[in-house]
């Protein structure tokens, strides 16, 4: 039995949202993943960030609050990164554009600083987005080992 278009059509829209909630998710997580540094060599701030005790008379600093990313945020990064190389020559012409777009759209800047970027105007960029979120869509639809994971 075929399903009907508007049951179809649900589906589609339905992958999209997951799609686009994914990467926002990955974006947001990778604010929370620690940078590269190196530890042999200290710099002037971590010498001088230091608190003292309650106990202590005088000046007190709490100490900073360090925020990790979760581990379902994690797993949404790796999800997130494993969508984001599904973006090939049969999705877009130029895939690193479309990465990139994909990318700084999850980080939530503006459609006019992302027309700007690229050097497009911003409802040109808007389509673009529109139809490379539509192709790699059916793309991960056909694709059952991204597909499967999406709605576990």
């Amino acid at each position: 039995m075929p399903k009907s278009l508007e049951k179809i059509i649900e589906e589609k829209i339905k992958l999209e949202t997951l799609i686009i909630d994914i990467l926002d998710d990955a974006a947001y997580a990778e604010r929370f993943i620690t940078k590269p540094h190196n530890r042999n060599c200290p710099s002037m701030y971590k010498i001088l960030d230091y608190c003292y005790d309650k106990k202590d008379l005088g000046f007190y600093d709490k100490p900073k609050l360090v925020l990790r990313a979760t581990p379902r945020q994690m797993t949404r990064y790796s999800l997130a990164l494993d969508i984001l190389m599904e973006v090939d020559k049969d999705v877009s012409d130029n895939p690193r554009m479309a990465r990139k777009l994909l990318w700084l759209k999850a980080n939530r800047f503006k459609w006019t600083k992302l027309g700007n970027f690229f050097g497009y105007h911003r409802t040109t960029i808007k389509r673009m987005y529109e139809t490379i979120l539509d192709k790699l869509s059916i793309k991960l639809k056909n694709n059952l080992y991204i597909y499967d994971k999406i709605f576990k």
